[in-house]
């Protein structure tokens, strides 16, 4: 058995049919002798919306970026996809609740057209965000060709970015010096002309000259 059920909107009338047993639930939302079914309808369409909006406020902001010549510009989500399926490697900058944030490099090689952003960031570097606190994360493409035009090494640059703690964009903003030396074991000596980032990573700062010293067991590679 069906009911007939008609709403009124702006003055016109919409007729929708429900079952019984559809009404009777709905009439159990219904509050007070005025209270109609159009009225717990919309109750429930605000919950529903309510609780939409509050999930959507609770999980962490997300920014996709690129480096272009001279600076970068933001991306929406498709097209950052896009350009990760050609580069198959990101930067993360992770925002925590605190205050603090930590650099990460998202390697991708299994990421394709098929495979959904979304699911794969909320999978990946932002894996049990709401126990971690994490609030923000910023992604970025690597563009390898603009780190070498400014004379730095991609794999360094990406390699100190993520010990040191310092997104790569700030890294080269920050007119580092990287070099390589080789007495008394090879070694980088990194040096900001501009000041240290204050929340830069401690890992090999020398406190007497204020310069980084990373050895290649710091690296993970071979200089």
């Amino acid at each position: 058995m069906t009911i007939l059920m008609t709403k009124v909107m702006n003055n016109n009338l919409i007729n929708f049919s429900v079952s019984k047993s559809t009404y009777k639930r709905l009439e159990k939302h219904a509050v007070g002798f005025n209270d109609t079914a159009d009225r717990a309808i919309n109750r429930l369409l605000d919950l529903v919306e309510n609780s939409k909006e509050n999930t959507t406020e609770l999980k962490p902001e997300l920014t996709f970026t690129e480096q272009i010549d001279g600076g970068y510009r933001g991306l929406d989500a498709d097209e950052f996809k896009s350009k990760l399926v050609k580069v198959q490697k990101a930067e993360v900058v992770i925002h925590y609740a605190d205050g603090s944030h930590k650099v990460k490099i998202w390697t991708a090689n299994k990421f394709n057209r098929e495979s959904k952003l979304l699911a794969n960031i909320w999978s990946g570097p932002l894996r049990d965000w709401k126990k971690k606190g994490i609030v923000r994360a910023e992604l970025e493409i690597y563009n390898d060709k603009f780190i070498k035009e400014l004379g730095h090494s991609v794999t360094l640059v990406r390699r100190v970015s993520k010990l040191l703690n310092i997104p790569t964009r700030l890294l080269i903003q920050s007119n580092v010096k990287i070099e390589i030396n080789h007495e008394p074991v090879p070694h980088l000596k990194i040096y900001f002309l501009e000041g240290t980032p204050k929340y830069a990573s401690s890992l090999g700062l020398n406190e007497e000259d204020n310069c980084y010293y990373l050895t290649e067991k710091d690296l993970g590679l071979t200089l």
